[in-house]
C-alpha cells in the first residue's frame, strides 16, 4: 500500500521509533521544479554503500524513486540527469 511506503507500516523498523516519514526535495526536472518523495533518504542509503555519482548510479536512483513518485515513461533519462546533479552536490558536501 502506498501510504505504507511512505509512513511505514508496524512491521517496517524496529517499532521503537513511532512512525518513519519520507522526505520531499524539490528538484529540477527539464526546467520544472518537481517534488521527489525519499530522495534524501536514498542518497544516505548510496552513500552509506560507497556509491559515486556516475551513470549506473543514475539509472539505479531512477528504479529506487519510481517506487514512490511518478516517473512517466520515456522521462527517465530526464529524471536521471536531474537525480545525478542532485546527487553529485550531496556526494560532494560530505566528502569534503
Amino acid at each position: 500500500m502506498l501510504k505504507d511506503k511512505i509512513f511505514g507500516n508496524k512491521s517496517s523498523g524496529c517499532g521503537c521509533c513511532g512512525t518513519r516519514i519520507v522526505g520531499l526535495r524539490q528538484v529540477n526536472v527539464g526546467g520544472r521544479s518537481t517534488g521527489i518523495m525519499g530522495m534524501d533518504e536514498k542518497f544516505q542509503e548510496y552513500f552509506k554503500m560507497g556509491k559515486t555519482p556516475v551513470d549506473s548510479t543514475g539509472n539505479e536512483l531512477v528504479e529506487d524513486l519510481k517506487k514512490l513518485n511518478f516517473i512517466a515513461e520515456g522521462a527517465e533519462e530526464m529524471y536521471k540527469k536531474a537525480f545525478l546533479i542532485e546527487y553529485q552536490r550531496y556526494y560532494e558536501a560530505r566528502k569534503k
